[in-house]
């Protein structure tokens, strides 16, 4: 299980408690921080988007099994990245005052990648409420694209962390080119809600917002491959069509 963290007091790192891990998840080569002993703030930045994609994971659970425990852990993880975002914030001014010019590029990275990773939390966390509220009144086609969406989201941080931890540009640009396909299923789920003649108007516009917060979501994790691209090869990737290389 991953840890926790609550909130920070005069700039010591925040006490953390347990959450429920995502349920068969491939272990990965990255040890969670321990956050009683100031992590150097590039680690931890890799950390969140482990968190980021676990509350992905547990979302897609939660989609496809109504599991409580699978809402709880995205709170937990939504949480945990605000902990993350209010920690980096708090410190990342007096890293930059030490650190040398390559440091500098790397921490202002961080930064960038934390905020863009709470805001994923923040989008995730927002579905699960209308995901409760219909349970299994959503219809079977609607549920299995949002899952789609969510397990692609998953796949996009996966290649993110990847990127991010080897500092190699190919897994970022994989990532990139997934949020055509996350793209492609919000279109076919708007179509379905504005096309289908007996279709609940209210419960059409709540899958209307869930399937453009998991779009916004992933124009996150695109905004993060662009970034890795950035930080290793020095140049921007943002608004260039086609991403081919």
């Amino acid at each position: 299980m991953r840890a926790q963290a609550t909130r920070p007091n005069s700039g010591k790192a925040p006490r953390r408690s347990k959450r429920r891990a995502p349920p068969n998840s491939a272990t990965d080569s990255l040890k969670s921080p321990d956050l009683h002993r100031n992590p150097d703030l590039l680690r931890l930045g890799e950390h969140a988007c482990l968190v980021a994609r676990d509350a992905v994971t547990n979302l897609a659970e939660g989609l496809a099994t109504s599991s409580s425990l699978a809402f709880i852990s995205v709170k937990e993880c939504e949480s945990e990245l605000d902990e993350i975002d209010r920690y980096v914030d708090e410190r990342i001014a007096g890293e930059l005052e030490q650190a040398s010019s390559d440091r500098v590029k790397e921490l202002l990275a961080c930064l960038k990648f934390v905020l863009d990773l709470e805001r994923i939390g923040d989008l995730v966390l927002s579905l699960v409420g209308r995901i409760r509220s219909y349970g299994t009144q959503l219809p079977a086609d609607d549920r299995s694209d949002l899952h789609s969406m969510c397990k692609t989201l998953e796949q996009m941080l996966t290649l993110v962390h990847k990127a991010n931890s080897s500092r190699d540009v190919q897994p970022a640009l994989a990532a990139h080119r997934l949020d055509g396909e996350m793209d492609h299923l919000r279109t076919r789920i708007y179509s379905r809600q504005v096309g289908g003649k007996k279709r609940d108007v209210g419960m059409s516009l709540e899958i209307f917002l869930m399937a453009q917060a998991l779009e916004r979501a992933g124009d996150h994790a695109k905004n993060l491959a662009e970034e890795i691209c950035h930080l290793v090869e020095g140049r921007t990737m943002r608004h260039q069509r086609p991403f081919n290389s």
